[in-house]
């Protein structure tokens, strides 16, 4: 969730209508491809696939990190929107206003 975070929050103040690289967001590399994997997968973002190139012909081990470049859509604005509503108040106000938005919607 931390990592989520990190890489919407990074997306949207970043945000210029262009894919932005985020490959070295994190040190751990394959939890940033399953967390952009799962965001994708929900709709938050939209990734652009790098095509890596077949360097193993002149020695160099195709054993290297490809670029993960994406851009956060609106979707993505909402939810993270979301969830710096839900840090920034407290557990009392949420329940409140989960009853109120309720009450108001029938």
């Amino acid at each position: 969730m931390k990592l989520e975070n990190k890489i919407l929050n990074y997306l949207n103040s970043n945000d210029n209508g262009e894919v932005i690289d985020i490959t070295f967001i994190d040190e751990d590399y394959s939890t940033v491809n399953q967390v952009v994997d799962e965001l994708r997968g929900r709709n938050f973002i939209v990734v652009d696939n790098c095509s890596s190139r077949d360097f193993e012909a002149f020695g160099i081990s195709n054993q290297r990190k490809r670029c993960v470049r994406a851009k956060i859509n609106t979707n993505g604005k909402v939810y993270l929107h979301s969830l710096n509503m839900v840090e920034n108040k407290p557990e009392k106000e949420i329940k409140r206003s989960w009853k109120a938005y309720l009450l108001n919607s029938f």
